[in-house]
């Protein structure tokens, strides 16, 4: 069992979730506004100096496989993107536990 996590600039955010609707991924929260400084690109706070923001996405996966799959799409699409600011940043770890019963 997986845990993704991402943020990612607002502006790449509804092809983010495209993508995981595209690969039939239904088991996620979105936050929608998240400041942050990122390694590469520009600092968003949402403020006159840094401005813009970030959204979050929080998936879980009982199928390591699939976590997989995502992850590749994920840094597939950061291959594609124009600049440093749109860049997709994700990790993963391991759910001890996972239902929703």
């Amino acid at each position: 069992m997986k845990m993704i996590y991402v943020t990612c600039n607002i502006s790449v955010r509804e092809p983010l979730l495209k993508m995981l609707e595209n690969n039939n991924i239904k088991d996620y929260q979105v936050i929608e506004q998240v400041t942050a400084k990122s390694v590469k690109g520009e600092p968003r706070f949402n403020t006159a100096v840094w401005p813009g923001y970030n959204s979050s996405i929080f998936m879980q996966f009982s199928d390591d496989n699939r976590a997989k799959e995502i992850m590749q799409l994920i840094k597939d699409f950061n291959k594609s993107v124009f600049n440093d600011n749109e860049l997709i940043t994700a990790c993963s770890w391991t759910l001890d536990d996972y239902f929703y019963e």
